[in-house]
C-alpha cells in the first residue's frame, strides 16, 4: 500500500461552509472548525457530554501551564543576571580637608597626563591646563564654606599644595607662554564660576587662577574689564561673586599698580553692596599694608583718600577706624617719586573743596605742608596757582596758621615769608574786582594771623637753662660765703635754718633707711646666689681702677692750675692796679656790699617763707608727716616688690 492516505468526503452543496481537508502525507494537525481525529470526527466516536469534559480540561491545563512557565523563567533569568552582573567596588570615602586631598594626590600620575596631553597636543596648550584643572577639581572635592578663606593666610590654599604637583603647575603654565596663560586665565575663570553655579568642584580652577595671578599679574589687570563682565553676570550669587573678587584680586600681592587697577574697576563699584562691602575694605587695607618698592600717583593716592574719608552706613566701624590709622602709610607710598612733587602740588591744591569732610580736608593740607617743607620751591607752584584757587588756598592758610608751632619747626620760614608777601599782593588786586573770589577774606585773615606769629619778640629775660644754672651758682656762693663768714658749716646761717626745719635730720634718717635696704637685698641676694660679691669685684675692678687713676690726674692737674694761679695771681693784680688804678678794690667794696644786701634779702625771705608761706598744709609739722608717710609707704612697695620677685626666681628654678 501507498504510505500517502488521503481523506475523501462527501460533496457538499454550495451552500455548504464547510471546508474540504486533503492531507497529502504530512502529519500535522488540521485546524477547522471542528476537530478531527484519523479523519473521525470526535463528536462522532464519544459522547457530547465526555467531548464536553475533555475540551474544558484541555483549556484548564493549557491556562494553568502558561503562567507557571512564564514565572519560572523569570525567575531563572533573573538570577542568570545576578549571577552575570559584576560586583561594584565600594565608594572611596571624600577627604575631610583641602591637606589631606592635596597629599593624596600621585605626582607622577599628575604629572603623566601633563606630558601625555602635552604630546597629544603640542599646539594646543589651553587643552594641557584644562585637563590638569579638571583632574584636581576631581581630585581635591572638598565643600568649601568660606570661598574666599577670610580667616586663613595670605596664598591660601596655594601654599597646601605639595611641591611636587606645584612644580608641575608651574611648568605647566610656563610652557604654555604668556598669551595662551592669559586667555586660559578668562576660560578657568568662567569655568569656576559655572562649576560652583552647578555645585560642581572648582578647586583646581582655583589654584591655577591663583598661582597666575600671584606671578603674572600684568597679564590679569590688562584684561579687567572681561573679569568686571563675568562679576556683573554673577554679582547676585554672593559665593561666586567673592570668588571672582578672590581669584582676580591675587595680583595686588606682588604689584602694586595692578592691585589698585583691580581695586578701582572690579572691586570699588561692589562697596555699597552688604555681602562685599567688607571684603572690599580689607582688600584695601591689605594693599596698604604690604610693603612696595614702588610710588603711587596722585590719582592712585586721591581714589584711595576718597574711599577712606567715604560716609557710608554701611562701612564696618573696626576697618574704618584702621583705614584712618594707615593714612601715614600712603603718604609714605606719595612722596617715594621726590621727582614728581611740583606736580602734586596744583592737584592736591583743587582737591581741597571737593570734599567738605573736615579729616578729608586736614590730610590734604598735611600732605601739601609736608611737600613745602621737602622742597621749599614747590610754594612757587602755589603762588602761580593761587588766583585761581583762592577758596582751597584760604583752608591751607588756615591750617598752617592752627598749627604754626608745629610746623614751623620743619618748613623754611623765609619762603613762607616771602610767599605771603606775594600772596598779599594778589588779594589786593581780587579784592578790587566787582565779583568777590569765595575764601578770598579767610585768606587774608589767616594770613595775617600767620605773619603775627611769625614776629620775632625780643625777649627781655633769660631762657630757663641760663636761669637755673645762675641760680644754682649764687646758692653755691651763698653758702660758700656763709660758711668764710662763720668759720664753719655748724656755725652757718644756713645750717641753723635746715636744722630748724628738720631738714638735716630726715635726710640722715632717709640715708640710715637707704643703707639698711641696701644691706638687707645684699644680705637675701648673698644667700640665694653665693659668691656673687667676688664676681662683681673681679669685674668692676679694673673699672675702679681707670676711675682712680683719672681721678688722680685731675687732682693733679687741679693743683697744677692753682699753683700757677697763687704764683700769677699778685702778678695779674700788679697789671690790672697798673692800668687801672682802684679798680680792685672798688670790685672789693662792690661784691662786699652786693654779699651784705644779699645776706639782708635772704633772712627777709626766710621769715617771710616761715610766718606767711609755710603755715597749715605746709607747715614743717604737716611736711615731715607727709615725708614720712611717703617713705614708709615706698619702703612698704619695695619690700613686696622684692618678695614678689623673689618668689618668681624660686618658682622658675624650681
Amino acid at each position: 500500500m501507498s504510505e500517502k492516505w488521503e481523506i475523501v468526503t462527501k460533496k457538499k452543496d454550495k451552500n455548504s461552509k464547510l471546508p474540504v481537508v486533503k492531507n497529502n502525507g504530512n502529519n500535522k494537525d488540521v485546524k477547522g472548525k471542528k476537530n478531527l481525529l484519523n479523519g473521525v470526527k470526535i463528536e462522532e466516536v464519544l459522547p457530547k457530554s465526555q467531548v464536553q469534559n475533555l475540551y474544558s480540561s484541555n483549556k484548564n491545563n493549557k491556562e494553568n501551564k502558561k503562567p507557571q512557565d512564564k514565572t519560572k523563567q523569570e525567575k531563572t533569568d533573573k538570577k542568570s543576571q545576578k549571577k552575570d552582573k559584576p560586583q561594584e567596588p565600594p565608594k572611596p570615602k571624600p577627604p575631610k580637608s583641602i591637606q589631606s586631598a592635596l597629599n593624596a594626590i600621585d605626582v607622577d600620575e599628575f604629572n603623566s597626563i601633563f606630558e601625555k596631553s602635552k604630546n597629544h597636543y603640542p599646539d594646543a596648550p589651553i587643552v594641557w591646563l584644562k585637563e590638569l584643572v579638571q583632574f584636581l577639581n576631581q581630585k581635591v572635592p572638598v565643600d568649601v564654606q568660606d570661598h574666599v578663606f577670610s580667616s586663613k593666610p595670605e596664598g591660601y590654599p596655594l601654599n597646601l599644595v605639595p611641591s611636587g604637583l606645584k612644580n608641575v603647575i608651574e611648568k605647566s603654565v610656563k610652557e604654555a607662554g604668556k598669551n595662551n596663560t592669559q586667555l586660559f586665565f578668562d576660560i578657568c575663570l568662567t569655568s569656576m564660576a559655572t562649576d560652583m553655579s552647578r555645585g560642581l568642584p572648582a578647586l583646581g580652577n582655583k589654584f591655577y587662577l591663583q598661582y597666575i595671578s600671584m606671578n603674572e599679574p600684568n597679564l590679569i589687570s590688562v584684561n579687567i574689564s572681561k573679569h568686571v563682565t563675568l562679576r556683573n553676570s554673577y554679582q547676585n550669587r554672593p559665593n561666586i561673586g567673592l570668588s571672582i573678587l578672590w581669584a582676580v584680586g591675587h595680583v595686588g600681592i606682588s604689584d602694586l599698580h595692578s592691585g589698585l587697577t583691580t581695586f578701582k574697576e572690579l572691586f570699588l563699584p561692589l562697596l555699597d553692596m552688604k555681602n562685599y562691602t567688607r571684603f572690599v575694605v580689607k582688600y584695601l587695607l591689605d594693599l596698604l599694608n604690604r610693603k612696595y618698592d614702588e610710588s603711587i600717583s596722585t590719582d592712585e593716592f586721591l581714589l584711595i583718600l576718597d574711599t577712606i574719608y567715604l560716609d557710608k552706613k554701611n562701612f564696618p566701624v573696626d576697618l574704618k577706624e584702621e583705614l584712618d590709622r594707615k593714612v601715614t602709610n600712603l603718604k609714605a607710598l606719595l612722596f617715594k617719586n621726590k621727582e614728581k612733587h611740583h606736580a602734586y602740588v596744583e592737584v592736591l591744591l583743587k582737591k581741597i573743596v571737593t570734599n567738605s569732610n573736615k579729616p578729608y580736608q586736614n590730610c590734604i593740607c598735611d600732605v601739601l605742608v609736608d611737600i613745602f617743607a621737602n622742597d621749599a620751591t614747590t610754594m612757587s607752584i602755589w603762588n602761580k596757582v593761587y588766583a585761581k584757587n583762592v577758596a582751597a588756598s584760604s583752608v591751607l592758610l588756615r591750617r598752617i596758621g592752627d598749627n604754626w608751632n608745629n610746623i614751623s619747626k620743619q618748613i623754611d620760614k623765609a619762603a613762607v615769608r616771602d610767599l605771603l608777601n606775594n600772596l598779599k599782593v594778589i588779594n589786593e588786586e581780587l579784592s578790587l574786582r566787582k565779583r568777590k573770589e569765595d575764601g578770598l577774606n579767610d585768606s587774608i585773615a589767616s594770613i595775617k594771623k600767620i605773619e603775627e606769629k611769625m614776629v620775632v619778640r625780643k625777649s627781655s629775660g633769660l631762657s630757663f637753662k641760663t636761669i637755673s644754672f645762675l641760680i644754682i651758682l649764687a646758692i653755691a656762693g651763698f653758702v660758700y660765703l656763709d660758711i668764710k663768714q662763720h668759720g664753719s658749716w655748724k656755725e652757718t646761717r644756713t645750717s641753723r635754718t635746715l636744722r630748724e626745719y628738720g631738714v638735716c635730720e630726715y635726710s640722715h634718717r632717709g640715708m640710715a633707711k637707704v643703707k639698711e635696704g641696701w644691706a638687707w637685698i645684699d644680705t637675701r641676694i648673698e644667700e640665694n646666689f653665693p659668691g656673687y660679691h667676688k664676681a662683681v669685684a673681679d669685674f668692676s675692678l679694673p673699672y675702679v681702677q681707670l676711675f682712680s687713676d683719672l681721678g688722680k690726674v685731675t687732682c693733679n692737674a687741679f693743683h697744677n692750675v692753682k699753683e700757677v694761679f697763687i704764683e700769677k695771681y699778685p702778678v695779674v693784680l700788679q697789671t690790672v692796679e697798673s692800668y687801672a688804678p682802684g679798680l680792685i678794690e672798688q670790685s672789693h667794696k662792690a661784691v662786699t656790699n652786693v654779699y651784705s644786701t644779699s645776706i639782708l634779702f635772704y633772712n627777709k625771705s626766710v621769715d617771710y617763707l616761715r610766718k606767711e608761706i609755710f603755715v597749715g598744709q605746709l607747715s614743717p609739722e604737716n611736711v615731715q608727716r607727709v615725708v614720712i608717710e611717703a617713705f614708709n609707704t615706698t619702703h612698704q612697695k619695695a619690700s613686696e616688690y622684692y618678695h614678689w620677685i623673689y618668689e618668681k626666681v624660686q618658682t622658675s628654678i624650681k
